[in-house]
Parts: structure tokens; sequence; C-alpha cells
């Protein structure tokens, strides 16, 4: 019965993580003058838990991101650029 057990709660640990979604967002981020700050705002999203990719524009102020719903929210990608030193916009979904 204890293995019986551990086989459902192991079952019910996969199918919430399976229910996460990747959403792929594009923040609009300004303040960024050089490529050091392209790199300072890629550091401080990647070092979120749930972020899968990171991609920043220097040229068209923009941080495209991938992560997981779960473990990550849009106001935490924000607030992250933002308490790296730049000014992150309300996001926008890709493809909209």
């Amino acid at each position: 019965m204890r293995f019986f057990k551990g086989m459902l709660i192991s079952g019910a640990l996969l199918a919430g993580l399976a229910s996460a979604k990747e959403i792929t967002t594009q923040i609009p981020v300004s303040g960024m003058t050089c490529g050091s700050c392209a790199v300072a705002v890629k550091k401080a999203l990647t070092s979120l838990e749930g972020v899968k990719k990171v991609d920043v524009s220097l040229d068209q102020n923009r941080a495209t991101v991938v992560y997981e719903d779960r473990q990550a929210t849009e106001k935490q990608l924000r607030d992250a650029i933002n308490k790296s030193g730049f000014k992150a916009e309300p996001a926008k979904q890709a493809g909209k």
C-alpha cells in the first residue's frame, strides 16, 4: 500500500507539472544605453525560477522572455528588470 500511495503522489505531482504552460512575452525596457545594460537585464531575468530563455535587444529596447506560468509571473519579470536599474513597461504577449 505504501508503494501505491507513493505512485499516486508522484503521478499527481507530474500531472501538475505537465499543466504548466510556457509563455513567451515581450517586455519594453527603457534606460538601456549599451551592451552591458542588455547583459544586466538578461542576468536579472535568467536568475528567476521558471525562466527558460531570455533575449534582450538593445536596438529594440525589448526583452523577450520564455517562462513557465506556474513558476513566474509577468510582474516578477518586470520587477526583476526594475530592480536591475532599468524601467520595464507592461509586457506584450508575443504575436499580439
